[in-house]
C-alpha cells in the first residue's frame, strides 16, 4: 500500500480507517454472534492507551512489554466486567458498558491519579528502544507504521473469522436464538457470552493499543461516547455479519468525514449519509458486495 499510494497523506487515513476498522470488527464480532450491541466501545480503546502510557512513564517498561501489560490488563478488566454485564438483556447491557465508559472517563480526570492519567491535559508518552524494528520517531509516520497497524487488522479478523466457524460461535448463535431453549438442553449459557464478550474487547484493545503507539498520546478524549460512537457506525455502515464488514465500513467511514470535513457540514452530511447507507444497505456495505458477487456467480454459472 505505501509503494502503491506512495502519499503520507492517503496512507495515514488508510491507517486511520483500518484502526477504526478494527475496533469495527471487535464489536461486529459481539452483535453478529450474541446480538449484543456496545455503547461502551470508548472504554476498551481509551483503557489500554492510558496502560501502555502508565507503564512506560511510572513504572519504566520496555514498549513491548508496556503492549503486552494493556492488552492482557485490558483483557482481564474485561473478564471482569463482563462477569456482571453478559447477565444483562440487549439494551441494559449497552447502557452498562456506555456507564462503564464515562466511568472510566471521570477516574481518569481525577486529581487524586493525576500524577499517572495527566488528568484533563492527558498522558504523553516516550518510548525507548524499537518495537518491531521501530522508533517512536517512525511510530508517528503512516509510511513506516503501516505493516504493523495491517498486520494487526490481519490477526484481529483472523480471531474473529476463526471464532465465528468455531463451536463457540455455533453455541453463540443458537443461544441468541433462543436462549431458553439452549438452556433445557443443558448448555452453558453464561460461560460462551463471557468468552465472547472477552475476545470482542481484546480485538477493540488493539485498536487502543495502535492509537497510543503512533500518538504518543492518552486523553480523555478517547474515552468518550464520540470515540465509540464512530466505530459503532462504521460497523453499521460495513455490516456485522462478517469480519471485513467493520473494516470496509471504517474506511469509508473515515474516506466521508475527510470528505465532509472540507464542506464545513460534516455532522449534517454524517448523518444523511447514515440514514441512506442504512435504508438503501440494511445488511451494510459487505452484505451489499456479497450479494453482487452471488448474482454475479449465478450469471457466470448460467453462461457456462
Amino acid at each position: 500500500m505505501p509503494q502503491l499510494l506512495n502519499n503520507p497523506f492517503y496512507i495515514g487515513l488508510a491507517q486511520q480507517g483500518i484502526v477504526l476498522g478494527i475496533a469495527a470488527v471487535g464489536i461486529g464480532f459481539l452483535m453478529h454472534q450474541c446480538g449484543f450491541v456496545m455503547f461502551g466501545v470508548a472504554a476498551f480503546v481509551g483503557l489500554p492507551a492510558y496502560l501502555v502510557g502508565i507503564s512506560v512513564h511510572n513504572l519504566g517498561l520496555s514498549t513491548a512489554a508496556a503492549v503486552g501489560v494493556a492488552l492482557l490488563g485490558s483483557t482481564l478488566f474485561a473478564l471482569l466486567v463482563g462477569a456482571l454485564v453478559v447477565r444483562a438483556r440487549p439494551l441494559p447491557f449497552a447502557m452498562l458498558t456506555l456507564a462503564l465508559a464515562q466511568m472510566l472517563k471521570t477516574v481518569c480526570t481525577l486529581q487524586a491519579i493525576r500524577p499517572f492519567t495527566g488528568g484533563d491535559d492527558g498522558l504523553s508518552m516516550n518510548f525507548e528502544g524499537s518495537f518491531l524494528g521501530l522508533t517512536q520517531s517512525e511510530f508517528g509516520k503512516p509510511m513506516q507504521f503501516w505493516p504493523i497497524a495491517w498486520g494487526t487488522l490481519c490477526v484481529s479478523m483472523l480471531l474473529v473469522w476463526t471464532a465465528g466457524r468455531s463451536r463457540l460461535g455455533a453455541v453463540l448463535r443458537a443461544i441468541k436464538s433462543n436462549e431458553e431453549r439452549m438452556r433445557f438442553s443443558g448448555f452453558d449459557t453464561y460461560i460462551p457470552r463471557l468468552a465472547a464478550f472477552a475476545l470482542s474487547c481484546f480485538v477493540v484493545s488493539l485498536s487502543g493499543v495502535l492509537i497510543a503507539l503512533s500518538g504518543a498520546f492518552a486523553s480523555p478524549e478517547l474515552l468518550d461516547f464520540v470515540t465509540g460512537g464512530s466505530a459503532l457506525t462504521a460497523m453499521l455502515v460495513g455490516g456485522p455479519a462478517t469480519a471485513g464488514g467493520g473494516v470496509l465500513g471504517a474506511l469509508l467511514y473515515t474516506w466521508g468525514q475527510d470528505i465532509f470535513g472540507t464542506t464545513g457540514h460534516l455532522e449534517l452530511l454524517t448523518g444523511i449519509a447514515m440514514v441512506v447507507v442504512i435504508w438503501f444497505f440494511p445488511q451494510g456495505a459487505m452484505g451489499f458486495v456479497q450479494r453482487v458477487g452471488l448474482r454475479l456467480r449465478a450469471l457466470f454459472r448460467r453462461g457456462n
